[in-house]
Formats: structure tokens, C-alpha cells, sequence
């Protein structure tokens, strides 16, 4: 049987209180056939130390030159590796102990094909108390390559590095995360690899992790607005690289229905920062969607779906399982 590397690979910048706690979860896997690195971002904390202070001789830790941004970090880390597979683990996270096992196990029949696999993940609060389980589908779920008009409705299914396992060689042949998509270069390069190779979504909650703390209400409406002039470049991107309609205006294709729907949870940011009487976001949100002419059926479908009661998570009629459906195919262990 093929001996398959693993490389549980640590991005971190100033987490000097909780990088052991994800390092050693990172060391106490059952499979083993794994080095972890851990690439310090120039911490200004003794997140660096601390790590240097754990002694294993599977564990490697590296200090950047220079800060490289969240993502440029990532990309550090893909360099470095040396595993065929690299498991993101962000450093207030923690993996479940078979965690590793379990993904390698999926993957280790489809190494001719399979760049990404998810993993259901299982929310904490700064107290360790679970808050939420992320939706994972009922048997393992296998996705053929395809357009990202294919499959981008349904949102990053995927989820955040910490959740994904994938193929090193394959991400970095493609380019890595798009450090101009931050802060939402890993949506962006779970489109790009889906839209590449096929892509693997297990049943199972194998991770730990934690949102970052929200910070001041400054904070809070600056990281949004970053979030939401990113998702007007991501489907700009996309609808660019598409072949089949890049020639046509967005607001006319798959592309335009893909940013009505990620603009929704805008919206809500919007109508907050108003009530603080702060009206950046309302005008970027709104400045961009008159842009497109995308202004008043963004408005049309925000209110029709807040007047069922839904949220920007729960306005889709049908999980994505169904509403993928077309994208599934027979995985290679001989399931359905």
C-alpha cells in the first residue's frame, strides 16, 4: 500500500496563548506518517517561542522574514511542505485525533485525480462550549470538475482552511490562494481547485475551531467591508475566466444570480451600520451594485426572502447534497 505524507501545516501570527494547544493536537494523530509545520507570520507575541518550545522531531517551526499576509502565509506554508497532502490547521483550532487518518483513508485511492476534502467542523466558544456543527451530508460525497457556474449557488461548502485537506502539487500548479482575493482567498481557491479536479465532502466532524474574537464595532464594519468589495471581485473574476459567457455582461449570466445572493448577507450589514449611522458599507454595496444594474434585484430579492424569515443561510430551498446532485459521482471505494 503507498505510504501517503501528510503535512499538518500551521499558519499563525500572534497566538501565543493557544499555538500549543493546536500544535499538540496536530502531533497526538493516529496516522503516522505526518510532519507539522508551523510558519510564524513575524508574531510580535511569543507565539514563536512557544512552538519552538515543544520538541518532536516531526514538528518544524519556521519564522517568515517579513509579514506575508494571512494568505500569503498559506502559500509559505504549501512551499515548505513536504507532504503530497497538506491539512491546514489554523492555530486557535484543533484536529480530532483521527483526524488525519480519516481524511488519508478517503484519499489515498484518489491520488490520480481528488486536490480537495472537506470535513464537517464542530464551532467552540472562548469558553471550549459547542455552539454549532457545520452541515456535513449523510455518506461521503464525491464532485466531478466543473464550471463554477456549476456549483458557486450553494456557497463555500467547504469552509475554512482548518476544514480542508489538500493536494500540495496540484494547489501550487494552479498558483495557490490569489493573495488579491484576501480576506476571502480560501472561498476563492476551494472554486478554483473544484473547477480543476474533483473534490471530496466526508460525513464526519474531525476538527475543532473557533471564530476570532469580533473586536470594536470599527473593527467589525471594516472587515465586512473588505468582505463585501472582495465578493464583487471574486464573481468578477470567475465570470471572466468563463469561457462560456465572460463576453456577456454579469448581470446576464449565472454570475449576476451568484452575486445577488452574496450580496443578501451585505444587506443585513448595511441596514446594522445605518442604525450607528455609519453609511460606508450602504454605499459601497450600493455603488458596486449600480455598477452591474444589479441595484434594484438585489434589493427585490433581500426583501422577498426577509419577509419569509430567512437568513443569508437559510434562504436556499434545498441542501446543496440536492442541489449538487448533478455534480455527484461514483467515488472510487465503489459507493454511490
Amino acid at each position: 500500500m503507498q505510504v501517503v505524507l501528510v503535512s499538518v501545516c500551521i499558519p499563525v501570527y500572534n497566538m501565543e496563548g493557544c499555538i500549543e494547544r493546536a500544535i499538540r493536537s496536530a502531533l497526538n494523530q493516529t496516522y503516522p506518517e505526518i510532519e507539522i509545520l508551523v510558519c510564524d507570520n513575524r508574531s510580535s507575541d511569543r507565539t514563536y517561542e512557544v512552538a519552538c518550545s515543544i520538541k518532536d522531531r516531526r514538528l518544524r517551526v519556521v519564522k517568515n522574514e517579513k509579514n506575508l499576509g494571512a494568505y500569503g502565509n498559506h502559500n509559505r506554508c504549501l512551499k515548505l511542505a513536504a507532504g503530497e497532502w497538506v491539512k491546514f490547521l489554523h492555530g486557535d483550532d484543533e484536529l480530532f485525533p483521527s483526524c488525519v487518518e480519516e481524511m488519508t483513508a478517503v484519499v489515498r485511492d484518489r491520488l490520480s485525480e481528488t486536490a480537495l476534502i472537506g470535513c464537517g467542523a464542530i464551532r467552540l466558544n472562548e469558553r471550549n462550549q459547542e455552539i454549532q456543527k457545520t452541515f456535513v451530508p449523510s455518506d461521503l460525497f464525491v464532485m466531478r470538475a466543473g464550471m463554477p457556474s456549476e456549483f458557486v449557488l450553494e456557497g463555500n461548502i467547504f469552509g475554512t482552511p482548518t476544514m480542508t485537506m489538500v493536494h500540495r502539487h496540484r494547489l501550487i500548479r494552479l498558483g495557490g490562494f490569489d493573495l488579491t482575493m484576501e480576506p476571502a482567498s480560501d472561498g476563492d481557491c476551494w472554486v478554483l481547485l473544484r473547477s480543476h479536479y474533483p473534490s471530496v465532502m466526508m460525513s464526519r466532524h474531525l476538527v475543532w475551531t473557533r471564530d476570532d474574537p469580533p473586536g470594536s464595532a470599527g473593527q467589525q464594519l471594516k472587515l465586512v467591508n473588505r468582505f463585501c468589495h472582495q465578493a464583487f471581485r471574486q464573481c468578477e473574476k470567475w465570470h471572466r475566466l468563463d469561457s462560456t459567457c465572460s463576453r456577456l455582461p454579469l448581470r446576464k449570466t449565472f454570475y449576476g444570480d451568484w452575486l445577488i445572493r452574496e450580496t443578501f448577507r451585505f444587506w443585513d450589514a448595511t441596514i446594522h451600520a445605518l442604525f450607528f449611522g455609519r453609511l460606508v458599507t450602504g454605499r459601497m454595496l450600493g455603488g458596486e451594485l449600480l455598477r452591474h444594474r444589479l441595484f434594484w434585484t438585489s434589493i427585490v430579492f433581500y426583501l422577498k426572502n426577509r419577509l419569509k424569515g430567512r437568513t443569508a443561510v437559510s434562504f436556499r430551498d434545498h441542501s446543496w447534497p440536492v442541489a449538487l446532485s448533478s455534480l455527484r459521482i461514483k467515488d472510487l471505494l465503489g459507493n454511490s
